[in-house]
């Protein structure tokens, strides 16, 4: 059964392109580029979705029920290789009711995690699971705790495959529940919660004091 993909954001393709053709013209792309993009032999991916979980969330036990979609994630190619990565906003609905939000063009990086992402994939298209069933591809992100994977989200269970060097123990390109990933982070979590809570205070402390 294939890795499937969430129906690409409207316009989102179009946006890209004129984001590109503008960041290229005025020579704006990443200088760490591994190669010179040229936009007539550039092609992109088709777009999957970018969740974030926050700190608080993950010390408290929840990791995927917490997580949230940020944007939407497209690989940019170029003689068959996946030379870079850009993001669109996800367009969310506003508050309210309010119409949905336009797309907006948030970056264009080029980054260990891009490759990674083509080691991830080849992985996972190998798992059991995904042989068996259908799964929608999506990105995880953990920035607390440097966590990047990609998350296969089925009907019946979520996989997540750690990707680059992950933290925790957790090795890049297996095949991980979330339980069993929230259990390799609890020691990391809880040390960086300590910090993030000592620093949150000092601040606390320091805007509450009285100017003389």
């Amino acid at each position: 059964m294939p890795i499937t993909l969430r129906n690409a954001p409207r316009q989102g393709a179009a946006r890209l392109a004129a984001h590109l053709t503008e960041l290229l013209r005025q020579k704006k792309s990443p200088s760490e580029m591994p190669v010179k993009m040229r936009l007539e032999e550039l092609s992109h991916s088709e777009p999957h979705p970018v969740f974030y979980v926050p700190l608080d969330a993950l010390a408290a036990g929840k990791l995927l029920d917490a997580a949230t979609q940020t944007s939407w994630r497209y690989l940019l190619v170029q003689d068959d290789a996946a030379i870079a990565e850009a993001e669109l906003s996800s367009g969310r609905r506003g508050a309210k009711g309010a119409g949905a939000k336009a797309l907006e063009f948030l970056g264009l990086t080029q980054g260990p995690f891009t490759a990674a992402t083509i080691e991830a994939l080849a992985a996972a298209e190998q798992l059991p699971q995904v042989a068996a069933a259908d799964y929608e591809l999506r990105l995880l992100k953990v920035p607390a705790v440097y966590l990047v994977a990609l998350w296969l989200r089925g009907a019946k269970d979520d996989i997540l495959v750690p990707m680059g060097d992950p933290p925790g123990g957790l090795k890049k390109n297996r095949a991980y529940t979330e339980a069993a990933v929230i259990k390799a982070l609890r020691g990391i979590v809880e040390q960086t919660k300590r910090f993030q809570d000592a620093y949150d205070e000092k601040q606390r402390k320091r805007g509450g004091r009285k100017r003389p």
